[in-house]
C-alpha cells in the first residue's frame, strides 16, 4: 500500500501543478482590448493598386501580467475580395508611431523579425507598437475585418483577435468602396 501511495502522491501533486499554469501566463492585449467589444480600429485608404505595400501601425500591444511573448503569425479575419496580409511587426514605442505608408514595414524602420512583447501594460505608459503590411493581389477594391494575432506564451500557444478594419479602395471607387466599408461594418455588427 506505501509503494502504491508513493508512487500516486507524486502524479497528484505533478497535475495539480501544470493544470493551473495557463493561469498564470502573459497574455497578449491589442489596443486596450481584445476586439470583442466591437472595433478598435477602422482604416479605408483611396486609390490602391494591386501589388503595391500598405504599411499600417500605430496600435499599442502589452501584457496584462509580467512575462513575455512571441507573435508567430497574424492571419486576416473575414478578407473581402483579393486582400493579402503580406508582413507584421512591432517595435518598442519610444517615438512617433507609424501611422500608415506605401513602403515595406522594414523600410519603416520595423524589424523584420518582431521582438518579444514584454511590457505591462500598467507599469509603464510606452508599449510595443504593431504593424501590419497589406496588400491586394487585383485591382477592385479589397478589405478585411480584422487579423487574428497568434502568439507563444510560457510556451502555450495563444491567440487574440483585433478587430481592425481595413478597405483598399480601387482607383476612381469611392462611392462603391464607402458603400463596402458600410456593408463590412454592418456585417461585423450582427455577427
Amino acid at each position: 500500500m506505501r509503494a502504491l501511495t508513493r508512487l500516486i502522491l507524486p502524479m497528484a501533486v505533478v497535475s495539480a501543478m501544470t493544470s493551473g499554469c495557463g493561469a498564470f501566463d502573459p497574455r497578449l492585449i491589442v489596443n486596450g482590448g481584445s476586439g470583442t467589444d466591437g472595433p478598435d480600429g477602422e482604416v479605408m485608404l483611396h486609390d490602391t493598386v494591386a501589388r503595391r505595400p500598405y504599411s499600417l501601425g500605430g496600435w499599442d500591444m502589452c501584457l496584462d501580467r509580467p512575462g513575455s511573448v512571441t507573435i508567430t503569425r497574424v492571419e486576416l479575419i473575414k478578407p473581402y475580395n483579393d486582400i493579402v496580409l503580406q508582413a507584421f511587426s512591432s517595435r518598442p514605442h519610444t517615438g512617433p508611431m507609424l501611422g500608415n505608408a506605401e513602403k515595406p514595414l522594414t523600410e519603416l524602420g520595423f524589424p523584420a523579425r518582431s521582438p518579444a512583447v514584454t511590457v505591462v501594460c500598467e507599469e509603464n505608459p510606452l508599449h510595443t507598437e504593431l504593424a501590419l503590411q497589406y496588400a491586394k493581389t487585383g485591382d477592385a477594391t479589397a478589405g478585411a475585418d480584422g487579423v487574428r494575432i497568434t502568439y507563444t506564451s510560457a510556451g502555450r500557444q495563444r491567440t487574440v483577435d483585433f478587430s481592425l478594419r481595413v478597405l483598399l479602395c480601387a482607383p476612381g471607387d469611392t462611392e462603391r468602396c464607402r458603400e463596402a466599408y458600410e456593408g463590412l461594418s454592418t456585417t461585423s455588427d450582427d455577427d
